[in-house]
């Protein structure tokens, strides 16, 4: 067994895709520090493998994450949550199951959330008398609104997969026993997207939120130059004029 798995956390790479699995099914997949520390080494692997256009965070078993098992002051030093919303590829999470307290916050962090139709989503720090400390309150109404963030966070109810997908809180929700198909296949698609502009494309949209529309715009049109200088979009444009697929290499 790995040093990471037995951390908690297990990451594999391979054509392209990064697969970071949190691996305690019995605990509710619940992160502790040895396990916030893989997560953050696994990140910082990832970010300097140049084959990864694409990373897939997912639960082992039942659940997604249900968040920390033992608080305290790690929580600081490895904070895991920050060090996936870093990563400069996209990020799916993986939602079969249930996410939950520092779990959703994970799952928040990630660009998109695939879920099952068993997935479920809750923030429900406030009834132990604590706040979301991962981000929660600042990502959450970014991708639902104020009022609906204020309902989940004050509430801390359970939020079923039909319900995130209408609110945006899910980007797709797809039949249980179709989840690993499906996952694949949306993994599939973005890899065979250029690996550069994924890249940029996710650069633009997360910066676009502290610019104004004329700064975003201007942050469109350089990242757009700068794409163009990349031996990616000169394949791109070699095998549109040859009718074939691009054979995409992240530079």
């Amino acid at each position: 067994m790995s040093a990471a798995r037995a951390s908690g956390i297990e990451l594999s790479i391979a054509g392209g895709v990064a697969w970071i699995t949190l691996t305690r099914p019995r605990r509710g997949n619940r992160i502790d520090a040895a396990a916030a520390q893989a997560l953050c080494d696994a990140t910082e692997a990832v970010e300097f493998d140049e084959s990864v256009s694409v990373v897939v965070v997912r639960g082992n078993g039942k659940a997604f994450c249900l968040g920390i098992e033992d608080g305290g002051p790690w929580e600081r030093r490895h904070d895991f949550v920050a060090a996936v919303a870093g990563l400069t590829r996209p990020v799916i999470a993986a939602v079969d199951g249930e996410a939950a307290a520092e779990g959703c916050e994970l799952a928040l962090a990630c660009d998109l959330r695939l879920a099952s139709r068993r997935a479920r989503f809750r923030l429900p720090q406030l009834g132990d008398g604590r706040l979301p400390s991962h981000g929660g309150t600042q990502r959450l109404p970014r991708i639902v609104g104020r009022m609906r963030a204020l309902d989940l966070l004050l509430s801390g109810r359970v939020v079923r997969a039909a319900e995130a997908a209408a609110m945006g809180l899910a980007s797709r929700v797809v039949a249980t026993a179709r989840f690993t198909d499906e996952l694949g296949k949306e993994v599939e698609n973005l890899r065979q997207r250029g690996p550069v502009a994924l890249r940029l494309a996710k650069e633009a949209v997360l910066k676009s939120f502290d610019l104004t529309l004329d700064q975003g715009i201007r942050l469109e049109q350089d990242l757009y130059v700068l794409l163009q200088t990349t031996a990616d979009r000169a394949e791109g444009v070699r095998a549109f004029l040859e009718k074939r697929r691009p054979r995409f290499r992240g530079r």
